[in-house]
């Protein structure tokens, strides 16, 4: 699965239940309507509210599994959404850095830092990453 979007399904999960989900709710639905312009306009929406329900009864419930699960489940989704338009990758950064991950709580940013940290090795060189630094080494 692509880095961006475990990371976007993740930050999505987390800044739902905030104070901040109508901009949450916003920036979601424009990237749906992008990839599916004839959809019926509300859809996604109305699914974005029932996530944020789900999520504050799991928060309620200290249901951490729950929680991980839709995740998961929009994770699925948002692969969809980007094989469905490649390009779409851009815009899921953008939204994932102004929107999602500043209505997160630091810990919550740390969880997703540490899901979108990628890297390769090429020509026989070898690296190590630790954290948001990266350190290459050649034979």
């Amino acid at each position: 699965m692509d880095p961006i979007v475990l990371a976007f399904g993740t930050a999505l999960v987390g800044a739902i239940a905030t104070s901040t989900w109508q901009q949450v709710r916003q920036a979601v639905t424009g990237l749906w309507r992008r990839v599916h312009p004839r959809q019926e306009a509300g859809g996604i929406g109305t699914e974005l509210d029932d996530l944020r329900e789900q999520v504050l009864q799991a928060r309620r419930d200290s249901d951490t599994g729950t929680e991980r699960a839709l995740e998961g489940a929009w994770q699925l989704r948002l692969q969809q959404l980007l094989r469905a338009d490649p390009a779409l990758a851009d815009e899921l950064r953008r939204v994932l850095d102004h929107v999602l991950t500043p209505a997160l709580t630091p810990a919550e940013q740390a969880r997703i830092g540490t899901i979108i940290m990628t890297g390769s090795s090429h020509d026989s060189s070898t690296f190590t990453q630790i954290g948001t630094q990266t350190n290459y080494h050649r034979p």
